[in-house]
């Protein structure tokens, strides 16, 4: 079936950068005019083209007749509306799942790319690096916090074609935080962020960033945690950062898995069938989701609804226009489609 993949994505490269990697440059990579839709559907610009080969050197500068031979070298200079390109000939297919598996690859600026393949949302791969968030006031060291996030990044492994690695955790307005394209809080105990913290979190939303606040306490109603979390959105971004209810068509709930609405968590007796959230503009910025999904992540079985609702939040947040996770499209041709001197 792979094999088979391979082969239409192949013959789909062909079609369209057909007349356009003629005009290869020589350094930094190829012209070419080339889609890069988003969730919303968005469409790119003109970018470079990036190509990937086996025989190919991270000395090189990536073009058509000097490819790369990793991913390190492309996410050091690629920009959202570029496009990779890998020669894969018979017998390349381990390389290439070996190129894509970034989980021990210097991924440079990015700590989250979208590779987008041909074939749609679910074929999507690329690679995301996720923690827990901590602040001067906050540190969630309880064991379901310990556990949620390497369940997370085990599901995002086995279910999709994202690498996504596990690191301890990220502060508030360090250089790791402005550069994760999703970042995931909670707590069980109420916090206070400085007003540094509360400055870098609204510029991290104003610039591309996506928070899943999660209230460990969702067991009971009005908690100090539920508070916090309600009021820090409104003390960043004034406002603008009023929670409004998702509707349940939104794109959060069909980015790789179609939910009707957010799954279960451990409000039983008060069951919300919704979540709330912020929007900048059109943009989704923010989920407040009081529903302790971070106990239920934790577990080792019978948690699969609310992973999948996981998975669904790190695509949406890497996919979303405007995100700070580059999303470039990925084809794959034969080497002996190379442009002929």
């Amino acid at each position: 079936m792979e094999i088979l993949c391979l082969a239409m994505v192949r013959r789909l490269a062909l079609l369209l950068l057909v007349g356009a990697v003629a005009t290869a440059a020589a350094t930094g990579g190829s012209d070419v005019s080339a889609p890069a839709a988003g969730v919303n559907g968005g469409v790119g610009t003109a970018g470079r083209a990036y190509f990937l080969s086996p025989s190919g050197d991270d000395e090189w500068d990536c073009t058509d007749q000097y490819p790369c031979a990793s991913l390190a070298r492309v996410t050091a200079a690629a920009e959202p509306g570029d496009t990779l390109i890998a020669f894969v000939g018979k017998g390349d297919d381990t390389w290439l799942r070996r190129v894509l598996d970034i989980r021990r690859q210097d991924t440079g600026r990015y700590r989250g790319m979208i590779l987008r393949g041909t074939h749609g949302k679910r074929q999507a791969r690329g690679f995301v690096r996720l923690a827990t968030t901590w602040a001067t006031d906050l540190e969630p060291a309880f064991s379901s916090a310990a556990r949620a996030i390497p369940n997370l990044v085990d599901a995002i492994n086995a279910k999709t074609g994202i690498s996504a690695t596990v690191e301890k955790h990220v502060f508030i307005g360090s250089r790791e935080f402005f550069r994760s394209p999703f970042l995931y809080m909670t707590a069980t105990t109420a916090f206070e962020l400085t007003e540094r913290e509360i400055h870098a979190l609204g510029e991290y939303m104003r610039g591309g960033g996506f928070i899943l606040a999660d209230n460990a306490m969702s067991m009971f109603e009005f908690s100090p945690v539920e508070a916090v979390m309600r009021r820090m959105f409104s003390m960043a971004l004034g406002r603008e950062g009023r929670l409004r209810r998702i509707p349940n068509t939104h794109p959060l709930y069909r980015s790789f898995y179609e939910f009707d609405g957010p799954p279960l968590g451990l409000e039983e007796a008060r069951r919300s069938y919704s979540l709330d959230g912020v929007f900048l503009g059109q943009r989704l910025v923010a989920v407040f989701a009081d529903k302790g999904y971070v106990h239920s992540w934790a577990l080792s079985f019978g948690n699969e609804p609310q992973l999948r609702f996981g998975i669904n939040a790190v695509v949406f947040a890497m996919r979303q226009a405007g995100s700070l996770a580059g999303e470039i499209p990925f084809l794959v041709r034969s080497p002996g489609d190379r442009v002929k001197e």
